[in-house]
C-alpha cells in the first residue's frame, strides 16, 4: 500500500539530502557532473525512472541518482552508469507544480 506524504516531504530519502554546491561554469568538475544524453534518455526509458542526476555523495565521490516510483521495482535498476556507482530514491513520482 502506498502512502501519501505531505507536499515537499523528505521522508522517502534514505538519508538526508547533501547541499548542492554551485560550480564555475566551464570549470573542470562542470563535464563530469553530466551524463551523455544517450545516458540519460536510455536511464529515463527504464520503467518506473522518473529522474537522473549527478551528485556527490558524503565522502566526495560522484554518484548517479536515479529516482523512481514504487511502482518500477529495483531489481531492473543498474548498479553502476558509466562507471559510477548509483544511489537509487524514490517514493512519490515527480510532478510539475
Amino acid at each position: 500500500m502506498a502512502t501519501s506524504l505531505p507536499p515537499g516531504s523528505t521522508d522517502f530519502l534514505a538519508s538526508d539530502p547533501l547541499p548542492v554546491t554551485r560550480q564555475a561554469v566551464g570549470g573542470a568538475g562542470a563535464a563530469a557532473d553530466r551524463l551523455p544524453q544517450a545516458v540519460v534518455d536510455r536511464l529515463m526509458g527504464i520503467a518506473g525512472v522518473d529522474g537522473v542526476w549527478i551528485e556527490r555523495d558524503a565522502s566526495g565521490q560522484r554518484v548517479v541518482v536515479l529516482h523512481y516510483t514504487p511502482k518500477g521495482g529495483r531489481a531492473h535498476l543498474p548498479a553502476t552508469v558509466e562507471g559510477l556507482p548509483t544511489r537509487i530514491v524514490g517514493g512519490a513520482p515527480i510532478r510539475a507544480l
